[in-house]
């Protein structure tokens, strides 16, 4: 087994895989203006039988201890399920974390099999409480079976939850205390993102709040208590004093996190993409390099070369807001 360790010594255990680069919603901060109507052709590149064998080929050769699926929205995939079955049998021979982020428009009916199956850990997007500022915000009416999602996935006993909500000046920042005020007395790990700069969302400076502020805001109604941070953490977390709930921050443009870097992303075309915020790829294409009959031992060789590309950290968000090339709707964060 080979570890992945890059040019800073920063040795990488986990990967996100964006499993469809579609939506069934429309999240401007996500979905680029020029691509809202294209996100009811539910598009993927990678098969079943292609992620399978990416995921062994991480996880038997490189240790890999995480994997996490993300989209786009990775349950509108209709193979999903067939996917977590074939995954499940891989985690019985080489255990590792799996790990889900979903938007839970359509995850309920599904989520006493996936825990079945090993899903270890869910992330749920929410952004709002409101059920008129989710339609402003994400382009539907589906709040309801989100709560839906959320409510069972408490009932099977995810725990802790964590619910994510990036926050948005003169959007949903007057809501941060009302979402600590819901789910104070639930497991549950709110986690507050600052808004990124992505291809064509329109990220502005008056609709970005920092983390600081963020959090002197719930403190003004909630005092919070410092946790220990764990090793790799991307979130800097407290507890909701006198009560169970979490809340952590997510400070990737105000203070990034990239000293401690572990993670690797494949897009959903295929292709490895070193870092969440760069405006590129890395060059290795899986889904190419595969369907040209490479061998996994070639493939390995590849993957440890280019990740000595990384850079050590992201750049400025002067620079990020001129790319083109970084779309979160095909990397899924």
């Amino acid at each position: 087994m080979k570890r992945l360790i890059d040019g800073f010594g920063r040795v990488h255990d986990y990967l996100r895989i964006s499993l469809i680069d579609r939506c069934n919603l429309n999240c401007f901060y996500c979905n680029p203006k020029d691509n809202m109507t294209k996100s009811v052709r539910y598009n993927y590149n990678l098969t079943n039988d292609e992620l399978v064998r990416l995921i062994r080929l991480f996880v038997v050769g490189h240790g890999m201890k995480k994997i996490r699926f993300t989209g786009g929205e990775p349950m509108i995939r209709r193979d999903i399920m067939d996917l977590f079955e074939r995954v499940s049998e891989i985690k019985s021979g080489h255990p590792f974390e799996l790990a889900l982020t979903s938007n839970g428009t359509t995850l309920a009916p599904h989520l006493k099999r996936l825990k079945e199956l090993g899903l270890d850990r869910l992330n749920l997007s929410l952004d709002t409480l409101d059920a008129q500022m989710f339609e402003q915000i994400t382009g539907h009416d589906k709040i309801e079976p989100v709560m839906g999602s959320i409510e069972t996935a408490l009932d099977l006993g995810f725990a802790p939850l964590k619910i994510n909500a990036v926050g948005m000046r003169g959007l949903n920042d007057g809501e941060l205390t009302k979402f600590v005020d819901y789910f104070k007395d639930r497991n549950v790990n709110l986690r507050f993102i600052e808004f990124m700069p992505f291809g064509n969302n329109d990220w502005n400076d008056d609709r970005f709040i920092s983390y600081v502020e963020m959090k002197e805001i719930i403190e003004s109604e909630f005092p919070l208590q410092s946790l220990e941070q764990e090793k790799h953490a991307v979130a800097k977390d407290y507890q909701v004093i006198g009560h169970k709930c979490k809340v952590s921050f997510i400070s990737s443009i105000s203070d990034h996190f990239c000293d401690d870097c572990n993670r690797l992303r494949v897009g959903s075309s295929g292709k490895m993409k070193l870092c969440l915020l760069s405006n590129s790829d890395s060059g290795v294409n899986f889904r190419e390099l595969f369907r040209a009959g490479v061998s996994d031992e070639e493939i390995s060789e590849m993957l440890m070369s280019s990740l000595q590309l990384k850079d050590e950290k992201h750049p400025p968000v002067q620079q990020l807001v001129t790319f083109s090339q970084n779309q979160m709707m095909a990397i899924g964060g």
